[in-house]
């Protein structure tokens, strides 16, 4: 550095020395963000969402299977955060399969239309634990009907 004038070394230290706190600032605040995510995904939510419910296992004899109207069903879980970051509760895979054939065995055979209340679908749901987190009950509707077709 012999042939560069001295202010013009200083000004190339104090560049120097601004680029290297900025860099500093920004790996802490990289780490901050990270550590807040991890905490706050760590804590336990109780989350209400909609679910479109679809039949399968028809009983023998049935070829066809659908629900009243209101079979969107409203679910509300209780999990922690990192649960929930799972595709099963983007909004694309929001789908609940019932077994028709579980769901039916309690209630009478050779029906064509069943009903069931929300209870029974929260017990049923309890028993399968398809979702992988703590279910916790049907918010809606209360009441769901299944045709079924022979």
């Amino acid at each position: 550095m012999a042939g560069i004038p001295w202010k013009q070394q200083l000004n190339n230290q104090r560049e120097h020395h601004v680029k290297m706190p900025s860099l500093a600032f920004c790996i802490c605040l990289l780490i901050s963000a990270v550590s807040w995510f991890l905490v706050t995904l760590s804590q336990e939510y109780t989350l209400t969402y909609d679910f479109k419910a679809t039949c399968t296992e028809l009983p023998e004899g049935k070829k066809n299977a659908h629900l009243s109207s209101d079979a969107t069903l409203r679910l509300t879980f209780k999990a922690k955060g990192f649960a929930f970051l799972n595709p099963r509760f983007m909004d694309s895979n929001r789908t609940l399969n019932l077994d028709v054939t579980t769901l039916i065995k309690h209630k009478g055979a050779n029906l064509n239309s069943y009903q069931f209340t929300s209870n029974e679908i929260t017990e049923y749901l309890h028993n399968q634990n398809e979702l992988g987190v703590e279910f916790v009950t049907v918010e809606s509707p209360s009441t769901i009907t299944l045709y079924l077709e022979k």
